[in-house]
């Protein structure tokens, strides 16, 4: 092999992924044109939440399941404060408006939810930044195992992750995988739950108003459930396999940001007899201060 190959095989990185640009940050265009804080993040998908040192994001998360036979409205007040550029803190407050599975209804508060996300990795350049993240969090039992449908697993549940994003002037992709673990009480416990999501969305320039950003995205959510067991007895009608494909808005500006998509499932792999999803509604509202 000449020298003139050997010197395009040590280039191919720099080919395919642009010139090294240390410490550069992106242009304030397209999708980098709003303020870090309110900068494009996934609908459904978790973490990503970093927002900047002394960011302040109070958001109402909401989301509407629609089954065959059953239906769950869910509405999430939440806050994020970024506690350094690098380090986020969530806390969530789920509110089950209703819940019906057949002639069962309930409502109530869900299980109050604390997270905190560590950006591993991130590489800024003037027209790209890759970042990775690590997301865990803790599920308090606030909610009800014995309502029917339940609110909540009735004991302390625990979350871990990782995220990996690519955001460019014109397009954001992401993915993510995490574990969520349950435990037990009185004989009760629901199944662990992984979660494997990926997505992309555009920046459509015709449609951003001046001091705005507005996108359009594809979210997939997949989750894979272990079998519950109640009072010891494992349900044979519990777990299975869902994934949720979801097209969703994303408008953005320095202070407000609207999330709102509709998801229908593409694969639904339930155990024993499960009431099947038609398509859900997922909302978000937030609005950002940075002190």
């Amino acid at each position: 092999m000449n020298k003139k190959w050997i010197a395009k095989l040590l280039l191919c990185p720099a080919i395919l992924f642009g010139k090294e640009e240390p410490n550069s940050h992106p242009l304030p265009i397209g999708n980098f044109s709003v303020p870090f804080i309110s900068q494009i993040a996934p609908l459904v998908g978790f973490g990503q939440l970093l927002i900047g040192e002394k960011g302040f994001l109070p958001q109402l998360t909401g989301s509407y399941v629609q089954g065959h036979n059953s239906n769950a409205n869910v509405i999430a007040p939440n806050v994020v404060y970024g506690i350094r550029d690098d380090l986020s803190i969530f806390l969530a407050t789920p509110f089950t408006l209703k819940n019906r599975a057949g002639a069962s209804h309930s409502s109530g508060i869900n299980d109050v939810m604390l997270q905190l996300e560590y950006g591993v990795y991130t590489r800024n350049r003037s027209d790209n930044v890759f970042q990775t993240t690590i997301v865990a969090n803790v599920q308090f039992p606030t909610g009800s195992s014995s309502k029917r449908p339940p609110t909540g697993n009735g004991s302390f549940s625990y979350f871990t992750g990782a995220t990996f994003s690519f955001t460019s002037y014109n397009w954001y992709a992401f993915v993510s995988a995490g574990a969520n673990l349950t435990t037990s009480h009185h004989g009760t416990r629901f199944g662990n739950s992984y979660l494997y999501q990926w997505g992309f969305a555009r920046y459509i320039s015709q449609l951003s108003p001046k001091g705005w950003i507005f996108d359009v995205m594809l979210e997939f959510d997949g989750t894979y459930s272990e079998r519950d067991k109640i009072r010891g007895m494992t349900n044979s009608d519990s777990g299975g396999n869902v994934i949720i494909a979801l097209p969703s808005l994303w408008l953005s500006s320095k202070r407000w940001i609207f999330q709102w998509g509709v998801g229908f499932p593409l694969f639904q792999n339930l155990k024993g007899h499960q009431d099947k999803i038609r398509y859900t509604i997922n909302y978000n509202l937030g609005i950002a201060f940075q002190f």
